[in-house]
């Protein structure tokens, strides 16, 4: 097997060989053609000439101001100097992807008139992003920068771009950063605006309390005790009864006193911490950072980078000269003066030499392959040449006698065939060796070249009839055009549910039944898509015919994109756009239906929280206008001092026995009770301030106004169809026609070669 390769490689070697020789001064004609012409071709004149411009960035690890200069959680925030990881460069790629910075490049430099398009051009825009794709590239590079390439006509122009790039990126990402970090502004600040109002309130009504002689309800509480006392134990029924309505209106004032006190301390400090959010999100909304470190800046290029000449001319030669050989080759083969069958010949011949006592590594280790150094070359060459034509004439004798026996196979098959007396088993052979030699001569390549000229006209009619049909029915009578929109974004201000990604979150949610149904029902696109609504099958239809013109997916950059194909280019623009607005909305609704039952939760937490408190103080208003009872501690030590009448020590007629007396039995009978109202009091009240924060925080988020998406690609109004690629539906069907027909001929010129045996 092996030395049939061989002997095909050498064949095919010599084949190559001959045709060169043969054709060498039409070969180098056609070379010194191919390198004027592509040397004339390369030229300004034909191929403008670009230089490259480079920038090379590294993204930032951190995009937030306030997180790296004003976050006491130095842990969590990332170092202003750091570089950016994987996924800081990729959503840099994804940035500078975007039609925000393409878009305001193509304004700043005029690139519609700069690349030569007409403004009334039928595809202008069109042709306009395949310039500028094909102009700009953004790729990442190995040590993990972004590399933005810019090729230009004019070098100081691709500089210019290229360095304007890379000052773009910062100004649009705060532009999109500043869209969220705006509203979240508004939001925080709304919310430090109310509380700070509420803080104003509640001193304003401790300042009326005070104004009632309510400033210190437990200092109070214990001197008018104190003075009581001795007021009582001195007889002084005036000061006793001004000290008693003190006490009233101590009694009164006080639960409301200690509530707005306790509440303004808490208040104080949680304005004080929503101040920090607040003094952060101004910064986020009002400054700006740099997003990225310039590696090398872009600058002028003093030789331009395309085209490379010498490849052309280089490639052009080459390939002018292989297809010169492969086209003077198939000309030989069609005259007959190769051979393609002379693999099976080759073989033979070798048998033939080994068999003549003649190897190959005689040959080749012969003189002639070296220089001459003995006599006996020449008769070495001599009998060498006397052997190759003997064995020449005898694989000539074989095949004449393969020739023969083949006629005779044929007249012996035919007469046992006139006589009805073959075998099954003998019948079976011939059929299957008279198959196997009608199949090669068929799909011999000489033999389908004979084909090929012999049905020239009828392949060329069928040909061009497919093209032409082709044409016609990939037309907007028959098919449809469809335009293609698309709209690239990122997820923002959410949250993963378990173990996915944001973007996949993001995925999932864009392809919901709600969105599909609101996306059909706003463009009405069952009428859209001419979809009978009596249908049995109408759903079914319309879901397919959904998902056949839009797809949502994953970009290597670990954004979404949403593609959108349509007859209208205006209604596919629309529908992209619409689905990004839907995907807001429902994520919004999903966060508020959260949010609204736990405000709920909280609400009726808080109202049962107030009925307590209420219920407190009201029991402390009754201890301490009916029995007196105001702060058991300080009562129960003057009334003990009272009770052992060393009050003032003068002896008992100084001391009020019965009125110690009276708060004795209260303090008794009452006293277990104050003290645990006091301490529920208390306890309820610090719930109370809980529950009442954790509900104005999910109050807050029920009631903004927030956005769930970063749009880093708008959809926009395609100019020219996508879809059908007329010129590919043209090819493929005229192959598919000259293949079919092709086969037809093979089986019409097989019928006519059984019907002449």
């Amino acid at each position: 097997m092996q030395e049939q390769d061989q002997s095909t490689q050498t064949i095919t070697s010599s084949v190559i060989l001959r045709v060169i020789t043969k054709y060498k001064k039409q070969l180098s004609i056609i070379g010194v053609v191919a390198i004027v012409l592509s040397v004339i071709f390369s030229s300004p004149y034909f191929i403008t000439p670009l230089y490259k411009s480079t920038v090379i960035l590294y993204p930032t690890a951190s995009k937030s101001v306030s997180k790296v200069l004003l976050s006491e959680n130095v842990g969590n925030s990332k170092d202003i100097l750091e570089f950016g990881e994987e996924e800081q460069t990729e959503q840099m790629l994804q940035i500078l992807n975007s039609n925000k910075i393409r878009d305001r490049l193509i304004n700043k430099y005029d690139l519609l008139d700069h690349y030569g398009i007409s403004p009334d051009a039928d595809f202008k825009m069109t042709q306009l992003y395949k310039e500028y794709e094909s102009n700009f590239n953004y790729r990442r590079t190995e040590y993990m920068a972004v590399k933005i390439t810019v090729l230009d006509k004019d070098p100081q122009m691709a500089s210019d771009m290229a360095n304007d790039i890379a000052e773009l990126v910062d100004s649009t990402i705060n532009l999109m950063q500043k869209e969220v970090a705006l509203k979240g502004f508004e939001i925080v600040e709304k919310e430090y605006l109310n509380l700070k109002n509420e803080v104003k309130i509640k001193e304003d009504s401790l300042t009326i309390l005070r104004q009632f002689g309510v400033h210190d309800y437990e200092s109070q509480s214990e001197m008018f005790n104190r003075q009581l006392a001795i007021e009582m134990a001195d007889g002084n029924e005036a000061g006793v009864k001004r000290l008693e309505k003190k006490l009233e209106t101590l009694a009164k004032y006080g639960g409301p006193y200690v509530s707005l006190r306790d509440a303004l301390e808490h208040d104080k400090k949680q304005l004080s911490e929503l101040k920090a959010k607040y003094d952060e999100a101004k910064v986020d909304a009002t400054e700006n950072l740099p997003h990225k470190f310039v590696v090398d800046s872009a600058y002028k290029a003093e030789k331009k980078s395309y085209p490379i000449r010498w490849l052309i001319v280089v490639i052009s030669l080459f390939s002018a000269l292989l297809l010169g050989v492969i086209i003077f080759g198939a000309m030989e083969v069609y005259n007959g003066n190769i051979d393609l069958n002379v693999k099976k010949k080759t073989f033979k011949l070798n048998t033939l030499k080994k068999s003549s006592g003649i190897a190959d590594s005689n040959i080749e280790n012969s003189p002639r392959a070296s220089n001459i150094r003995d006599e006996n070359q020449n008769k070495l060459e001599q009998k060498l040449d006397e052997k190759e034509k003997e064995i020449e004439d005898r694989i000539s004798e074989i095949e004449k006698q393969e020739a023969a026996i083949r006629l005779e196979q044929k007249r012996l098959a035919d007469e046992i065939k006139n006589k009805k007396a073959v075998t099954p088993a003998a019948d079976n052979t011939i059929k299957r060796d008279q198959k196997n030699i009608e199949m090669d001569n068929y799909f011999n390549s000489s033999n389908l070249l004979y084909l090929i000229n012999k049905w020239k006209f009828h392949l060329l009619i069928v040909v061009v009839v497919a093209a032409l049909l082709a044409i016609i029915f990939s037309g907007s009578a028959f098919i449809t055009p469809m335009f293609k929109s698309y709209g690239i974004a990122y997820p923002a201000n959410v949250d993963s549910y378990s173990d996915e990604s944001e973007t996949e979150q993001m995925l999932q949610i864009m392809n919901s039944q709600d969105i599909i149904d609101s996306v059909i029902t706003k463009f009405n696109l069952a009428a859209h898509y001419e979809i009978d609504k009596n249908y049995k099958y109408f759903q079914s239809v319309l879901f397919e015919e959904y998902r056949q013109n839009v797809s949502i997916s994953k970009t290597p950059y670990e954004s979404v994109m949403v593609e959108v194909m349509d007859k209208s280019p205006d209604t596919a623009a629309l529908i992209a756009a619409s689905i990004f607005k839907f995907y807001d909305k429902k994520v919004e609704y999903l966060h508020k239906t959260k949010y609204k039952e736990v405000i709920d939760m909280y609400e009726n937490q808080l109202a049962f929280k107030r009925e307590n408190l209420d219920s407190l103080k009201q029991i402390l208003f009754v201890l301490g206008t009916e029995y007196g009872i105001f702060e058991y501690q300080y009562q129960s030590q003057e009334i003990m001092r009272g009770y052992l009448k060393t009050l003032t020590g003068q002896g008992p007629d100084r001391v009020n026995s019965k009125e110690v007396q009276r708060l004795l039995d209260n303090i008794e009978s009452k006293g277990g009770q104050l003290i645990e109202v006091i301490e529920m009091l208390q306890s309820e009240s610090r719930a109370y301030v809980l529950i009442k924060q954790d509900y104005e925080m999910a109050l807050r988020f029920y009631n903004a106004d927030m956005t769930y998406s970063n749009m880093i690609t708008s959809p926009f109004v395609a100019d020219k169809k996508s879809y059908p690629i007329r010129w590919l539906i043209v090819v493929v069907v005229t192959i598919a026609a000259f293949v079919f027909a092709m086969l037809a001929i093979l089986i019409i010129e097989k019928r006519a070669f059984e019907i002449k045996k």
